[in-house]
């Protein structure tokens, strides 16, 4: 289904993300707003509700995914009551990200039969306590039968520490890896940024590895055309309902177009990654030295 808005149509999403929490330091930095506080247990439930069975009707398309984050929703006691609240109203998949700050704390165990996913950070910190810390969660979920997606952040220090982060990574085999390219972020300097070379460089360094011992590897907030050897590693975004405690219900985001925005060239319309890749940042392509979109092609 499409929905028309300001920007043009997009996809109708059948999925709904929410920031239960305000403090998400650690995560995926995107252009959402910083929420004034967190959600009450009454809020989740009424937000749940109004995307999942309060959107049934010939107009209206309710949700069937659902995505929770935010430091210390993890550890919230009404998480696996709304969790098998969530399954009655009809959402089939449940995706539970954790912060860096949870990883000391966290129970598998509660979260096992409740959560389809777990998105735990590999992200270098404190001497490499965290690293540490998130193979632990992934080893621990893992032993409960939870799925686990690890995502690093490509920040200077990730892409500095990549052998290390691959190295671990092998070790845990978590179900998937996700590498992300960090978001540009309104007011950030062009310093904050890993120059796309220095990115590609350790990316290609780190893939064979992971593909070799059969991890599932995806790519986030990059063009395929800077990667055509892993160009299946590319998979575009779906449109999600972006809801916080200050956007909720129908003032809820779109995070295609309200939060994020990605740009293409008139060039990957002959792209053969075209349907599988977001495209890339007008903010960056922008800047000196990185490198125009360029369509593949199928010898590539």
């Amino acid at each position: 289904m499409i929905k028309w808005t300001e920007s043009g149509a997009v996809e109708q999403p059948n999925m709904v993300q929410v920031r239960v929490q305000r403090s998400y330091p650690g995560r995926v930095r995107a252009g959402a707003p910083v929420p004034t506080r967190s959600m009450s247990e009454e809020e989740l439930l009424e937000n749940i509700w109004y995307f999942s069975e309060g959107q049934q009707g010939p107009r209206t398309h309710p949700c069937t995914r659902l995505v929770l984050s935010g430091v210390g929703v993890a550890s919230r006691p009404e998480l696996p009551g709304l969790m098998e609240q969530a399954r009655k109203w009809g959402m089939q998949s449940l995706v539970l990200h954790v912060g860096v700050e949870d990883l000391g704390g966290l129970d598998p165990g509660r979260l096992a039969g409740r959560v389809d996913c777990l998105v735990v950070p590999l992200q270098p910190g404190r001497g490499g306590a965290q690293v540490q810390e998130g193979a632990r969660a992934i080893r621990e979920c893992q032993d409960v039968g939870l799925e686990v997606v690890a995502n690093t952040v490509l920040s200077l220090e990730a892409v500095a520490q990549i052998d290390a982060i691959t190295r671990r990574l092998v070790r845990v085999r978590p179900a998937r890896v996700s590498f992300t390219y960090p978001f540009p972020i309104a007011g950030g300097s062009s310093t904050e940024v890993v120059k796309i070379a220095a990115v590609v460089r350790a990316l290609e360094n780190a893939l064979p590895s992971l593909l070799g011992a059969g991890i599932e590897v995806s790519i986030k907030g990059l063009p395929a055309c800077y990667l055509p050897r892993y160009r299946t590693a590319f998979r575009k975004s779906a449109n999600r309902w972006y809801v916080d405690a200050d956007h909720q219900t129908k003032e809820a985001l779109l995070f295609f177009p309200d939060v994020v925005g990605f740009t293409k060239s008139e060039a990957c319309r002959f792209c053969v990654a075209d349907s599988s890749c977001d495209g890339f940042f007008g903010t960056y392509l922008r800047r000196e030295g990185v490198p125009p979109l360029t369509p593949l092609t199928d010898s590539q």
